[in-house]
């Protein structure tokens, strides 16, 4: 059995770990989105990267994830970007998160009103599952965010940015989620991951 100083331990390792590797994968994206992409003439990113930590962090972590995400989606635009981003974005980060946390609910609540399946958990092996997510969370992200960042700095909210947050979102995680798959793929027919038995 452990002890809550384990737990606590635990929790601490876990973080630092997502902290690292959201911050990795923002500063990827930051990359491409600010710099190698410069010539486009967007506002964001077509491929946001980091939504697809924020999903996949949720839905197998659990709700623990939250404070390291925060923490990611807080520091990630300061260190990388600071000019782009403005005091309304910790609230806009807080609606982003929320988002995810609810599409988890919704297809938790979904599944469980299917015959068969009210006495098993939800643990999101199945990629639809995954998928149903991923497109929930960032239609609610679209609107929440921009919602929030038209209403606290005074921003004009359009369809299009909504449209240009969504894809962003979705496409985002699905880049993130099949090239995680396909090196992990990799890493385990190399027989370079330990694999438990």
């Amino acid at each position: 059995m452990k002890t809550f100083r384990s737990h606590w331990t635990d929790f601490i390792i876990a973080s630092l770990a997502l902290y690292a590797f959201g911050m990795m994968v923002y500063a990827v994206w930051s990359y491409l989105a600010f710099v190698g992409l410069d010539k486009m003439e967007w506002v964001g990113s077509l491929i946001y990267l980091p939504h697809g930590v924020r999903v996949m962090a949720i839905c197998y972590f659990g709700y623990k994830s939250i404070p390291a995400l925060y923490a990611v989606e807080i520091t990630g635009p300061i260190m990388v970007y600071p000019e782009q981003y403005f005091d309304v974005w910790p609230f806009a980060s807080v609606a982003s998160l929320l988002s995810v946390v609810a599409a988890c609910e919704i297809v938790k609540w979904s599944n469980s009103n299917v015959k068969g399946t009210i006495f098993m958990p939800l643990n999101f092996t199945n990629y639809r599952s995954l998928v149903l997510v991923i497109v929930l969370s960032g239609l609610m992200n679209a609107i929440s965010a921009n919602l929030v960042t038209s209403l606290l700095a005074d921003i004009d909210l359009s369809v299009r940015v909504i449209a240009r947050f969504f894809v962003g979102d979705v496409l985002g995680s699905f880049v993130l989620i099949l090239f995680l798959s396909a090196l992990f793929t990799t890493l385990r027919v190399n027989r370079l991951l330990v694999q438990d038995k």
